[in-house]
């Protein structure tokens, strides 16, 4: 079994960028300024030396950020995200200067004045060529951009996809609104409809603070028109990708979601206008695949199948904005190249110290994998678990209870992935798979 590990950045909104210190107890409004800054920290300073750390190590294979590096179409922060992150995840090793970094553009890369002088696919163009310059993989375009990342003959090709062509295309919004659009003057809000709430509307949490009244209509605009979707020549060459004989598992990244947020939004265009249909048509290739994301400022992460397919799985993991975090995704591959699970390890911030800290990690196994797929060492191994459990007469072992029982044997040195084998083929239960390999409890199946 081999690793594949890859950083997950999520919305970046370059020209938002506020580091927020660390709360203090300041109640001695006399006392220096400068003593009471020197206490503080950010944790925004926190992630991204964290981002730079783990970036620059041997075991990373890719650094993927899923869009929005600037904010409301302001494209001259731009290549400035591209400079402040080739230099912070390739600046720190002689290893890291083939890292690869990768991007998707987000609907707040589009600028409204490229949008309509350009058109759909080159409004994104400059992008592209900031990119080529600064050594970064392809942007996706029109069409999908495949990136192998990891060790030659053993790395994971990854489908990077772009589901913000729809941003700033005047014909999806409404025409009272496609001509004020057109204008210069954009100072001027537009009603979008009555915002009272009725008694009977869909169920929200409750509200803990206003929101900010859009200050002119391109805010207006960002907030609530964004029209997502995945282009028909981009689908059919994703279902390409996935429809691949030797394909087993899919690796994609997109800046949208495509499972409805968690979070209620007011807004006509809310969720990706074709979701539903992309997720229909990816699991009928009746094989994993991980769609990485982010756009909605927040981190679920959720599995979809099909019943009717034994093998589909979709498993969908949102970063969070970079102010939060990010994800580290760690892929677990059989020498057969097979998905064999994902760990996914997330890095969040605590403003009350200004830290960055790795919170419980999530383990996604994968549909069960064949008996072919299993070493000799491996059977071996569920073999002696079995032996044990007839002579002992318990089925529940911890980890260093299996480290005494194959001490010495040729399966000690891979444990940790042979039991990831076995656990994946259906034939044992590692309870805790997410925590550390001490805490596992290992649970044999069958008489």
């Amino acid at each position: 079994m081999h690793r594949i590990r890859i950083l997950q950045v999520g919305d970046i909104h370059y020209p938002d960028w506020q580091p927020v210190p660390s709360e203090i107890d300041a109640k001695d409004k006399q006392f220096s300024p400068s003593i009471s800054e020197a206490l503080r920290s950010s944790a925004f300073r926190a992630v991204l030396r964290k981002l730079r750390y783990l970036s620059s190590t041997d075991t990373t294979n890719g650094v993927v950020f899923v869009g929005d590096f600037t904010t409301k179409g302001r494209s001259e922060f731009i290549e400035g995200a591209f400079r402040h992150f080739s230099l912070l995840c390739r600046g720190g090793s002689e290893s890291s200067q083939t890292t690869p970094l990768l991007f998707v553009p987000g609907n707040h890369d589009v600028n409204r004045i490229d949008a309509f002088e350009l058109g759909k696919v080159e409004k994104f163009r400059k992008i592209s060529q900031i990119a080529s310059r600064l050594g970064w993989c392809p942007v996706p375009l029109d069409r999908p951009v495949s990136v192998t990342v990891g060790p030659k003959e053993m790395g994971a090709e990854l489908l990077l996809i772009n589901t913000s062509i729809g941003s700033w295309e005047l014909q999806n919004l409404p025409e009272f609104l496609r001509d004020k659009l057109r204008t210069d003057d954009l100072s001027k809000l537009v009603d979008l409809g009555n915002s009272k709430s009725v008694e009977d509307g869909p169920a929200a949490p409750t509200v803990s603070a206003e929101s900010d009244t859009p200050k002119d209509l391109i805010d207006q605009y960002y907030a609530q028109l964004d029209t997502p979707y995945v282009s028909a020549p981009m689908l059919d060459s994703m279902m390409e990708y996935m429809q691949a004989a030797e394909r087993s598992y899919g690796l994609i990244v997109g800046h949208h979601n495509l499972l409805p947020q968690k979070m209620p939004r007011i807004a006509p265009y809310a969720e990706m206008l074709n979701a539903g249909f992309v997720r229909s048509q990816l699991l009928s290739a009746n094989k994993p695949v991980l769609y990485l994301h982010g756009h909605i400022h927040q981190d679920p992460i959720e599995v979809v199948t099909d019943p009717r397919k034994p093998r589909s799985q979709l498993i969908s993991i949102s970063a969070p904005e970079i102010s939060a975090g990010f994800n580290e995704i760690l892929l677990f591959v059989s020498e057969e190249n097979e998905l064999i699970g994902v760990r996914v390890i997330p890095y969040r911030t605590r403003q009350a110290d200004g830290t960055i800290v790795e919170e419980e990690n999530c383990f996604i196994p994968c549909p069960s994998i064949a008996r072919s797929s299993l070493d000799d060492d491996t059977w071996g191994l569920l073999k002696r678990l079995e032996t044990y459990r007839a002579e002992r007469g318990t089925d529940l072992l911890w980890w260093n209870q299996v480290v005494d029982l194959v001490r010495s044997t040729p399966v000690a040195e891979k444990l940790e992935d042979a039991l990831i084998m076995l656990h994946a083929s259906g034939r044992i239960d590692v309870q805790d798979l997410a925590k550390s390999n001490r805490d596992w409890r290992i649970q044999v199946k069958g008489k």
